[in-house]
């Protein structure tokens, strides 16, 4: 026989366990596959690479200018159409233009064949998704239906070694929010392999919202990580206790 008062402190006690779970799964952060950034650059020089919803084009810039004489392998793409360009992008889009690298305006990073037909790219990278909404979408967060829908769509433009790059802020919030690894398991990606990024690496890259090409939201603070996509199924999530 269980008393009331026995009864209450239970509650309380099983209230209390509860709670700290909670908070500690919300502390989760990804774990780190690898401690040296993901090198976009020699990527670049090894083949081509699609760059997505670039914004104002400053992360094709710089890498292209890492990348030297290899530039030519670059296709950078933004979702607004190029008459939607502001003066700083389409300032870009002619330092590009200068070094073999071709831009492009209004693609849909989820509808890729529509431009690209059967071209293969050894890497795709989107950088920093955001679809600027919280609205559920099919009862999911938005932002990891646009990952799925990217994900089905480059996996048509992946030569036989290639990869997809998505950069994104590392938190319990936001790898919530993407879901990562079931956006890749239902598009038969392996679970993905996770480096640090640092924007000290791409001196004079800034990222700015596609949707009202505002300044992002991102803080100097935030920790960033870029998760590396390649075909077939893989294993289980990681996580680490910060």
């Amino acid at each position: 026989m269980i008393f009331k008062g026995e009864s209450a402190v239970r509650r309380i006690v099983n209230d209390v366990t509860w709670q700290k779970f909670r908070l500690s799964v919300l502390a989760l952060k990804r774990v780190l596959d690898f401690k040296a950034p993901f090198d976009f650059a020699a990527a670049v020089k090894a083949g081509p690479v699609l760059l997505v919803g670039e914004g104002n084009l400053s992360f094709s810039t710089v890498l292209s200018a890492l990348a030297s004489v290899s530039a030519s392998n670059i296709t950078a793409t933004t979702f607004q159409t190029k008459d939607q360009y502001s003066e700083e992008t389409s300032r870009n889009a002619r330092v590009l233009y200068r070094r073999g690298v071709r831009t492009m305006g209004g693609i849909d990073a989820t509808s890729l064949s529509r431009w690209f037909g059967r071209r293969t790219f050894d890497l795709i990278v989107f950088q920093f998704p955001n679809v600027g909404s919280r609205e559920p979408l099919y009862g999911r967060n938005p932002n990891h239906i646009l990952v799925r829908r990217f994900l089905k769509s480059a996996a048509e433009h992946l030569t036989l070694r290639g990869r997809v790059a998505i950069t994104v802020v590392n938190s319990s919030h936001y790898d919530g929010a993407f879901d990562m690894d079931g956006a890749a398991e239902r598009n038969d990606y392996t679970i993905p392999v996770v480096y640090p990024f640092y924007f000290s690496d791409y001196p004079g890259y800034s990222h700015v919202k596609t949707k009202d090409d505002g300044i992002s939201a991102l803080d100097k603070g935030d920790e960033f990580v870029t998760y590396v996509f390649q075909r077939n199924r893989g294993a289980v999530r990681k996580w680490i206790m910060p």
